[in-house]
């Protein structure tokens, strides 16, 4: 190896012994005054700034909310009382009818010629009875045949009844107005007494059913006003009509029913519905449903500044949550409510609030 390799040899292991003498002394320097000034700006770091709003509670009249559903007041299921072939119906299933429309016509038969023959026997009889009787008061009859007479004249006029409700019968009528709802027999079917006919059903008023719980039932009370509000927003004012005095012993609830004026049958049977019941006054703030927040445990609840510019959280309970707002229970009379940020900083911390108007953009 000659001179000239040897001198290139070694400028390269100098520049070598240059480069990494600066990466261990001078990155490790860097580093250091980084990090000093990382908790330099951290110390000199000022609190963080959240929106806040300033609320008053106010008079609220508190709801108790239940689920419920729509049924009708009344439901009856028609049956044949006598035996026969279904002549004619007169109702198709869905039509609304009146108390005594006729609905079904079973064959009558011979049933007007028994009634006939009964009348006729009727007739018989009260002649006779009529002469037993004067002849009892002649002392010409006996005693046991005018009471055999009386008897016979019994038996018939009992006969005559019987034939004119068998024959009734056979014209099966509406017992209230409501809508013949459904049908179980067609035209021609041979009935037999019990045989299904259909149902009637009563829509005006409309019973809505609801669960109440042992902790409410007390404040509830027949006669007591109430609203039904449907799926679509549908809300109708109607009155207690039930309270169960024993209650579910799987829920342990109580069955409440509540009446509502449907008298176009608008409303139909079967839907859910929410019950709404008054459960007196009381004093809460209306809010956006937007400040609602969590705790570290999984409580809903809302976080306020106080008076020295620290975070609080109290816990809430909503009590109505409508377009209007939320209105909520568990704040002070005055609150002064983080409406912006309050995900953002934690309970005990120092902040700066900046109020903001009702009117003022929350977003």
């Amino acid at each position: 190896m000659n001179r000239a390799q040897l001198t290139a040899i070694a400028i390269l292991l100098a520049g070598v012994a240059w480069i990494a003498s600066g990466m261990l002394t001078g990155n490790g320097a860097d580093t250091q005054n980084a990090n000093a000034d990382s908790e330099l700006n951290q110390a000199e770091q000022a609190p963080p700034s959240v929106r806040v709003q300033s609320s008053t509670a106010q008079p609220f009249q508190s709801d108790i909310i239940l689920q419920g559903r729509t049924a009708a007041s009344r439901m009856v299921e028609l049956r044949a009382e006598v035996s026969g072939r279904a002549e004619e119906i007169l109702v198709m299933e869905g039509q609304p009818v009146k108390q005594g429309d006729a609905i079904l016509k079973i064959a009558v038969n011979d049933r007007a010629a028994r009634l006939d023959q009964a009348r006729a026997s009727l007739e018989q009889r009260k002649i006779q009875v009529e002469a037993a009787r004067q002849l009892a008061k002649q002392s010409f009859g006996t005693q046991v045949r005018r009471a055999e007479a009386e008897a016979q004249f019994q038996q018939a006029r009992a006969d005559v009844v019987r034939f004119e409700l068998d024959l009734a019968n056979t014209t099966v009528r509406a017992p209230f107005d409501g809508i013949f709802d459904t049908r179980n027999t067609d035209v021609g079917a041979v009935m037999n007494v019990s045989d299904q006919i259909g149902t009637v059903v009563d829509l005006d008023p409309l019973k809505v059913t609801g669960q109440i719980s042992e902790r409410n039932v007390r404040e509830v009370k027949i006669g007591m006003a109430g609203s039904m509000v449907l799926s679509d927003g549908t809300e109708v004012d109607g009155e207690i009509s039930y309270v169960a005095s024993v209650s579910d012993p799987s829920t342990r609830t109580f069955k409440i029913e509540l009446l509502v004026p449907n008298a176009d049958s608008n409303i139909l049977a079967g839907l859910a519905a929410q019950l709404r019941l008054p459960a007196g006054e009381e004093m809460a703030h209306s809010v956006s449903p937007s400040v609602l927040t969590l705790s570290d445990n999984g409580q809903i609840g809302i976080k306020t500044v106080d008076a020295d510019n620290t975070i609080r959280f109290w816990p809430v309970q909503i009590l109505d949550d409508g377009p209007q707002g939320t209105w909520v229970s568990g704040l002070p009379e005055i609150a002064t409510i983080v409406i912006v940020g309050q995900d953002y900083v934690g309970v005990g911390q120092k902040v700066v609030p900046v109020a903001v108007s009702a009117s003022s953009d929350q977003s």
